[in-house]
């Protein structure tokens, strides 16, 4: 009983290391190489994990021989477009100029009513909205507005919002994350006294978030939220 407990534990580590191995994409959209890569590897690990007769080498061996061939395929796949185009196939315009191309939606296998839902997806309600929608590699829908549905450019309005790059997460759940705070050039030191300047202690954060713009808002443990300017917009480095 503790062997087949140690051989699942075991196998399921070598499974973590082995997706982590292959790289991000692995947990996100699949290519179709990608899918049958995870199928495999799965079906690979259970029959060993089942099977105490069965032993660990075999499970571990194909294991190695499916990641040497995984990346031997992805760097053929990123040095020769045509070999990617085999194994991962091409994105396909399905709406032009606001046109639904029936051809191509029968070529890809996809209905009427996928392509409605991809839409709504990448947030249209109305279709009529979509000027250019294209089906990628992976089988998801990227679609785009027409220039009419598509919210004005700040450029020409003749507006500068600023540099607006992603927040850094300071607190979280009423922990301090060094790596984001080390990030912003201050220590957690300043932060604590910016806190306590307000009456919060650090562990009565659920979440504290600084922008670009040098505001930090904060959620308390109790849902209030506050916000204010904690660093000057011209102080922000990352």
């Amino acid at each position: 009983m503790f062997t087949l407990f140690f051989r699942a534990m075991l196998l399921y580590a070598v499974m973590i290391l082995t997706m982590r191995a292959l790289g991000k994409r692995q947990l996100g959209e699949f290519q179709p190489y990608e899918f049958a890569l995870t199928i495999l590897l799965a079906d690979i690990i259970s029959t060993p994990i089942g099977s105490v007769s069965t032993p660990l080498l075999y499970g571990l061996l194909p294991v190695a021989a499916v990641i040497v061939v995984h990346g031997a395929l992805s760097i053929a796949c990123l040095k020769s477009d045509k070999i990617r185009a085999v194994v991962s196939g091409k994105p396909t315009l399905v709406v032009n100029r606001g046109v639904i191309d029936r051809a191509a939606l029968d070529e890809l296998c996809i209905s009427l009513s996928d392509l409605l839902e991809g839409i709504r997806g990448a947030g249209f309600q109305d279709p009529a909205e979509v000027g250019t929608a294209v089906v990628e590699a992976n089988g998801s829908i990227s679609a785009f507005p027409t220039s009419p549905s598509r919210a004005p450019k700040t450029s020409e309005m003749n507006l500068d919002p600023g540099y607006e790059g992603m927040p850094m997460f300071l607190v979280m759940d009423g922990k301090v994350q060094p790596c984001n705070l080390r990030q912003t050039g201050r220590d957690e030191a300043w932060l604590r006294t910016l806190l306590d300047g307000r009456g919060l202690a650090v562990e009565a954060v659920y979440l504290a978030s600084l922008d670009t713009q040098g505001k930090l808002t904060v959620q308390l443990m109790d849902g209030s939220l506050m916000r204010f300017q904690a660093m000057e917009p011209g102080e922000v480095k990352w």
